[in-house]
């Protein structure tokens, strides 16, 4: 009989958090499902007309793989055990795809694996459209506070790409997301919908960063319950994605539809 456990992780949202622009938000908080009315001083979430993230690594580890004193992941010495890697394989994955990954034959070192880590390439393109009352807004290329206002609900959102510069923007202001004193230029760590995360600008050494030298985004994810892995143990992992985008306005319009949190569901089954 196979053992499937599940956690989920959720990654981040760019709202507010790359030099593009700062918006309300706030560690700890419950990011809601949008309900049909204009969001006021805090964003709400719906789908993605369309999203394209790019994946360069996932790992899950048994301990934090990039703790405050370093500058660059350690997955050796936290004993990291991969599930994909860029440079070792010539296609690329679709993260908004189940994505499912066998263990491989010869784990050792069992125990308890409390961190999964993806590292993406610096590059988030989506599209999306919130309707509310008579009013449509639809993202265009120009960014997410650049948008379409319809009233005849016609259109289709275009697709613009965010990019991270710094967690603290262009005016060296403290981000909301971030509990590490309003974050660092490189690195944010936060308690987003109750889930502990770190999310840090690395350059192309992964070596971290931040500016037009970032590369990569490397998150890393304490996961609750942690993943528990026995010696040679048979199964695989399945991860997937939900497509969400956040929603922020004023109370009468909307003022920016961007990349909400990403959450994935992790799921270990054992056994097969």
């Amino acid at each position: 009989m196979r053992n499937i456990s599940k956690t989920k992780l959720i990654v981040l949202t760019f709202a507010g958090i790359t030099c593009l622009k700062l918006q309300e938000a706030y560690p700890s908080a419950t990011i809601l499902k949008c309900s049909g009315d204009i969001p006021k001083g805090a964003p709400c979430l719906i789908k993605a007309s369309s999203y394209k993230v790019k994946v360069s690594k996932i790992d899950i580890c048994k301990n934090n793989p990039f703790p405050k004193l370093r500058s660059t992941p350690d997955y050796a010495g936290s004993y990291c055990l991969n599930l994909f890697d860029r440079k070792n394989n010539s296609k690329n994955i679709n993260i908004l795809n189940n994505l499912i990954f066998n263990l491989p034959n010869n784990v050792y070192g069992s125990g308890e694996f409390k961190y999964i880590s993806v590292l993406f390439r610096n590059e988030f393109t989506i599209s999306g459209k919130y309707k509310s009352g008579n009013n449509t807004w639809l993202t265009n290329r120009k960014g997410p506070n650049k948008l379409t206002k319809s009233s005849t609900n016609t259109g289709s959102p275009k697709k613009f790409t965010e990019r991270l510069t710094n967690w603290r923007g262009e005016q060296d202001r403290d981000n909301k997301y971030c509990d590490n004193n309003g974050g660092t230029y490189s690195r944010c760590d936060l308690n987003y919908n109750g889930n502990k995360l770190t999310a840090i600008g690395l350059d192309k050494d992964l070596v971290e960063s931040y500016g037009n030298q970032v590369k990569y985004v490397f998150y890393n994810l304490e996961l609750s319950p942690p993943l528990k892995i026995n010696d040679n143990e048979s199964g695989n992992i399945e991860i997937n994605l939900q497509r969400n985008l956040e929603v922020f306005g004023n109370g009468q319009e909307v003022q920016s539809i961007s990349t909400a949190p990403i959450i994935f569901k992790v799921i270990m089954k054992k056994g097969l």
